[in-house]
């Protein structure tokens, strides 16, 4: 675990400077509808207490704070310190919105259990060394009537898209990523960590097997991206 965690944060820092710009760029400005389809299945009250796993550069964080009449207070959790250091940036450019930044691991969050009334991930489970691990330590710290909310990148159902998204996705992204960052070796990954993800029913039953109720996923832009979530029982 600690090996995949070592790799990860390096990767990502790496990156760090040009990974907004990669984002919006590599998925033609979808990742902008992507956060905010996944936010709606939030159901985010005025002045909840939100953590954000792998909060990265802020996006669906400061997302979330946008939307919210009544601020809500979250706190991102993630490895990549570099990541971090540009969303307390955006964070502070943007009305030093209230967002706490903290290093950890999202196999064993250092957050207390109970403290949180929603959690969401954007394009992290997949980095997980250990996605079960993730998926319990998350459930921990969700308040009881609490929910989660993931958002993935998938693989298309349809057969014709699914095969230009594997062009794509394997010849074409790292090499415009290699350009523009520097590291052509980050969206290999990415590629291989799309690839290697439990993707639909086979995420859901995780989500069931560490005791999350009402789960459910919904596929977006034609199956390239898919929102899940699900309840900490009352």
């Amino acid at each position: 675990m600690e090996d995949k965690s070592r790799q990860i944060r390096r990767m990502f820092d790496r990156i760090a400077r040009r990974y907004d710009l990669l984002n919006h760029l590599l998925s033609a400005g979808s990742d902008f509808y992507w956060r905010k389809a996944a936010l709606d299945r939030l159901n985010t009250s005025a002045g909840s207490r939100i953590l954000d796993v792998g909060i990265g550069t802020g996006d669906l964080a400061l997302g979330l704070l946008r939307r919210t009449k009544k601020p809500a207070v979250v706190i991102g959790v993630d490895l990549a310190v570099k990541m971090m250091q540009v969303g307390r940036k955006k964070a502070h450019q943007q009305n030093n919105q209230p967002i706490r930044f903290v290093g950890g691991n999202a196999e064993a969050l250092p957050l207390k259990t109970d403290m949180f009334d929603g959690a969401m991930v954007a394009f992290g489970v997949r980095n997980f060394s250990d996605i079960s691990a993730g998926l319990d330590s998350m459930h921990r710290v969700l308040k009881p009537g609490g929910r989660i909310v993931v958002l993935e990148l998938s693989r298309p159902l349809y057969w014709g898209l699914r095969h230009l998204y594997q062009i794509y996705f394997k010849y074409i992204l790292p090499g415009i990523g290699g350009v523009i960052s520097g590291d052509s070796g980050a969206y290999k990954y990415l590629h291989k960590s799309v690839m290697d993800f439990p993707e639909r029913d086979r995420f859901e039953m995780l989500m069931t097997r560490t005791g999350f109720v009402e789960t459910g996923y919904q596929d977006i832009s034609l199956g390239i991206a898919t929102i899940y979530w699900g309840d900490k029982a009352q």
